[in-house]
């Protein structure tokens, strides 16, 4: 036997064990999504011109498990149909979406590592966006203590845009420079109850004479969320209150409640009332010389496109530090097999008081408009999903206020997406 084969039987001696105990996963997630723009994100203008466009996310995911750890990783590229050129060399489309680790002292104690998703609870506060093609992950670390009917997460953060030699001033827009959270989850019968704790740190900026100083401000969200089964209902309600200091130096003060029943008329009906709300501050407060608090809540980093209306008008990269938000909002779903359809209602108002900027004496009415959101989707075969929908904005004068546009123009948006999700290996199937 030669030296070659003596290497390779030794490898696949200690390999097959090995992998016998372990477990190792490639997938894959291929989206194109199709879209129509006409007022998107704010109400249309007289003279706009609609958009149309198609994006695509491309992932490779990896996933290894044995009974010490697991190891995950996404690569993604995210792009425009047509946004390079065909003989392209390179482009800045590509990126690391998840790449960590997670060791386990115990089946229920562990510690993980990396870039990762942060989904929690509904993911109002913490979420992973998958609606938008790029998502979102975080560069954090995770105590994690699970076991029975209880959950316990610990977690921190701590950003910097690059190595350095001296100083530690974080330039990289809208992340925070550091995080900590809290949470503990009880699951048992109908019961889901989680508490959430967050301390969000910001870099913060300050001029005084030719010297730019800066600092952290550190604001705290704290409170919870429960859910619980009584059928043929399924009772939601959550508060969130937030506290500490924003940038600019002001006090924070906001809160955040929200409530819905969801009522499964029969196996294939379901209708779900509900509201949120989230506090805003007054135009009228804040133009009063002096005023120096925000009370407008910031839901931070959940999946704020699956809570006020599909067309992304509050929340979204928007309406931070604003005027808040009543969301009253009625939705029908319906689930056959494989198809699915579904049909929101959202009647927006402020939270707040909004001005009228010619004439600031005044108060506007608090109607923000309504929302209607339609979307279908088909399971075309186990790996392969076709989704669409349409979305229309019936926007106010008060929305006109705040965010521009017009009344009198339609405001709409239309989709239609397909998603390949294959399964490439996996080796812990028999």
């Amino acid at each position: 036997m030669n030296t070659k084969i003596r290497i390779a039987f030794l490898v696949s001696m200690f390999a097959i064990p090995f992998m016998a105990s372990a477990q190792f996963i490639i997938g894959g997630e291929l989206r194109p999504r199709a879209e129509y723009r006409h007022g998107f994100k704010s109400p249309a203008t007289a003279d706009m011109d609609a958009a149309a466009f198609i994006s695509q996310r491309s992932r490779i995911n990896m996933g290894f498990t044995n009974d010490k750890m697991k190891v995950g990783f996404s690569l993604q590229d995210v792009r425009v149909w047509g946004d390079v050129a065909q003989l392209n060399l390179s482009d800045n489309s590509f990126s690391v979406h998840e790449a960590w680790g997670e060791y386990f002292f115990s089946p229920s104690f562990s510690v993980k590592a990396g870039r990762m998703e942060l989904v929690y609870d509904d993911a109002r506060m913490l979420g992973n966006v998958d609606w938008a093609q790029q998502g979102r992950s975080h560069d954090i670390g995770l105590i994690k203590y699970e076991k029975g009917v209880w959950k316990f997460h610990a977690g921190m953060a701590y950003n910097q845009d690059k190595e350095q030699l001296s100083g530690r001033v974080y330039t990289v827009t809208g992340n925070y420079k550091t995080m900590q959270l809290l949470w503990t989850n009880y699951k048992k019968g109908n019961l889901n109850a989680s508490l959430l704790f967050l301390n969000n740190g910001m870099q913060d900026s300050e001029e005084t004479g030719e010297e730019v100083s800066y600092t952290t401000r550190y604001g705290q969200t704290f409170g919870g969320t429960a859910t619980y089964q009584l059928n043929p209902f399924t009772l939601n309600g959550s508060v969130y209150k937030q506290t500490g200091k924003v940038t600019g130096n002001k006090k924070l003060d906001a809160i955040n409640l929200a409530l819905n029943a969801k009522w499964a008329i029969n196996k294939q009906w379901s209708l779900t009332p509900g509201f949120e709300y989230l506090s805003g501050t007054s135009q009228a407060d804040a133009a009063t010389p002096g005023f120096s608090e925000n009370n407008s809540f910031n839901p931070l980093y959940g999946t704020n496109h699956k809570f006020n209306g599909f067309m992304d008008y509050y929340y979204v990269g928007n309406h931070l530090n604003s005027v808040g938000l009543q969301n009253i909002y009625f939705k029908a779903g319906y689930s056959k097999n494989k198809f699915s359809a579904g049909a929101d209602l959202h009647l927006f108002s402020a939270a707040a008081d909004i001005i009228n900027q010619e004439n600031p004496a005044e108060i506007l009415d608090k109607n923000l408009g309504q929302e209607l959101d339609l979307h279908i989707a088909y399971k075309l075969a186990d790996a392969v999903i076709l989704n669409a929908g349409y979305s229309q904005y019936f926007a106010t004068e008060s929305t006109v206020a705040l965010k521009g546009g017009s009344t009198s123009e339609t405001s709409n948006w239309a989709w239609v997406s397909v998603t390949f999700k294959p399964e490439f290996l996996n080796t812990g199937k028999k």
